[in-house]
Parts: structure tokens; C-alpha cells; sequence
């Protein structure tokens, strides 16, 4: 049972149980540039947002009653305090398929985050957050590799668009990713560095901003996207192993919602052995509710 909870616990943090997430930041926009949302990396910078992610991975496993995949449905919800700082609160339900007996389900740790918006340069669509992160130890269930230790985690983000350089056709292009390092309350938990880093380019942002196109209606609010995240122990590992996810996909844009699609290719064999799949649905609160439950608890604008 600890080898399978520590392999869930791993496999938790590389698909975002989500650190999206869990896991995207729509409608956050630094000069032209509005990034879209996200899956695996959570959002990197504070807002009003609400949204549902769906992730489920193969581990490869065949001996009985050992997990053969985890699924995880993590529901998060996004509130601004002022016009730069915010909290971030997420749920994630985990259900664990055993090999000839049945699965396991239960809740992850109740998780918490308060960001703050530290810098951001429109004219270079550059962005930098601070984050810390609180896993609240014991108040999940611990069959599906939930911990009775805490964890804290700070965390800077950042998002870069390449708008403001003459490189033509690749204008649209973005890069936005995390550093954070997880430490935990008490042994055996392992301490965990955490990195993400996100690829993506923006056809609204090339119809828009750089050539307009006469595209099919449903490419024009499409953004392809490719996340990468790891999570490797600090120090003592208790077990624990390096987990690494690539994710290729895309993102689409409504009004005022978005929806995301990504494949999940395991980087190593700790992480899983066969693709997987995550999705989420996004809503902006800000844009839908702007003056009601989507605007700051105290705002200076």
C-alpha cells in the first residue's frame, strides 16, 4: 500500500491533481496578449474563474490488485481579493483501478493558494506571480494517495508573449511556465521541486495582431499548446520518484468559457506507460459576472 500511494502521489502532482490545472489563465491579458487556458500548470495570475478538469493516466501495472490507472476530477474556484491578489481553492476526487479488483475512490487533500500579481509590463506582454501554495494534511482519503502530512509550496509563475519582437509569423508564439518547491510538514512525505513550462500559439493573436486569415470559424479561436511539467524529490525521496508529463493539445475560446483538450505522454516510467487524456472547462467570471461575483472584494479601478 505506501509503494501504490507513493506512485499515486507522484503521478497527483505531475498530472495537476491538480496544480491546475491545476491546472490556466483566461482572459488574463498583458498588453495584446490574452493567454488561454491551461491544464496541467494552475493559472498564472489571480482572477474570477471557475473550472472542472478531467485527467486519467495508465500505469502500466499487471500484477493483481496493484493500480493500473488513476483518474482525477478536480473542481477549482478562483477569487480576487484586490485587482492583484487572489486565493485559489481546489477539490480533486481520484478514483484508482486495481488490476482484477475493482478500484479505489476518495477525495485528495483540501487545497488552497493565495496569488499576487508582482509585475506586469504590457508593452513586453511580460507577467511574473507570486504564489504559495497550502495542502491541508488529513483531510482527504488516504486509499487513493492522499497524505496526513501538509505541504506548503511557494511558487513564482510567469507568462511571456513574443508579440513585441519583429520575428513576423511567430508573433503569436508564448512561452509561461512555474518553479516552486513543495515542502512537507512531517517525514515521510518527501520534500518536491516542481516545474512547469508551457509552448503555445495564439491564432486570435495572428488574426488579430500580425495577419488576418481567411480561416474556418472554429480555427480562429484555437490555440495549440504544449505543457511540460516534472516533479523530482529535494533531498530525502522516501520512495518517491521523478515524474514528468508532456502534454500536447489545444485550447478553444468562447465567450466568456474555454475548453481544453491535451493527450498526456508519460517522460518516465514512474509517471505511467501509456497515453492519457485531460480536458477542462473553463469559466470567466470576470467576463460573464463583471459586476457581481466576478470583480475584486476591494478594487482600485
Amino acid at each position: 500500500m505506501v509503494g501504490m500511494r507513493a506512485t499515486i502521489l507522484g503521478l497527483a502532482a505531475a498530472v495537476g491533481c491538480v496544480l491546475s490545472g491545476s491546472a490556466a489563465f483566461a482572459y488574463t491579458a498583458t498588453g495584446d496578449r490574452q493567454f488561454p487556458a491551461a491544464v496541467l500548470l494552475p493559472q498564472i495570475t489571480p482572477g474570477d474563474e471557475f473550472y472542472l478538469t478531467y485527467n486519467t493516466l495508465p500505469l502500466g501495472s499487471s500484477g493483481p490488485g496493484t493500480p493500473d490507472r488513476v483518474s482525477n476530477f478536480t473542481t477549482t474556484y478562483m477569487k480576487t481579493i484586490t485587482d492583484n491578489l487572489g486565493i485559489v481553492l481546489e477539490e480533486t476526487g481520484t478514483r484508482v483501478g486495481l488490476v482484477g479488483a475493482g478500484a479505489l475512490s476518495g477525495w485528495q487533500n483540501f487545497d488552497a493558494e493565495i496569488k499576487y500579481l508582482a509585475l506586469n509590463v504590457p508593452e513586453h506582454e511580460f507577467l511574473v506571480t507570486l504564489g504559495l501554495d497550502r495542502e491541508t494534511g488529513g483531510t482527504g482519503t488516504t486509499r487513493v494517495g492522499a497524505s496526513q502530512s501538509g505541504a506548503t509550496t511557494p511558487r513564482v509563475y510567469f507568462g511571456k508573449g513574443l508579440g513585441d519582437l519583429d520575428i513576423g509569423y511567430l508573433r503569436p508564439l508564448a512561452i509561461r511556465g512555474l518553479v516552486g518547491t513543495q515542502f512537507a510538514d512531517t517525514a515521510p512525505r518527501p520534500n518536491l521541486i516542481t516545474t512547469g513550462l508551457i509552448v503555445e500559439y495564439s491564432i486570435p493573436y495572428l488574426q488579430s495582431k500580425v495577419q488576418s486569415f481567411d480561416l474556418p470559424d472554429v480555427f480562429r479561436n484555437l490555440t495549440p499548446v504544449a505543457e511540460f511539467t516534472m516533479t523530482t524529490p529535494a533531498g530525502k525521496s522516501f520512495g518517491a520518484r521523478t515524474t514528468a508529463l508532456i502534454a500536447p493539445g489545444f485550447a478553444y475560446a468562447g465567450e466568456g468559457w474555454e475548453f481544453a483538450l491535451e493527450a498526456l505522454v508519460p517522460m518516465t516510467r514512474a509517471t505511467g506507460t501509456g497515453v492519457g487524456v485531460t480536458a477542462q472547462l473553463h469559466f470567466a467570471l470576470d467576463f460573464l459576472f463583471p459586476n457581481s461575483i466576478g470583480k475584486p472584494l476591494f478594487s482600485v479601478q
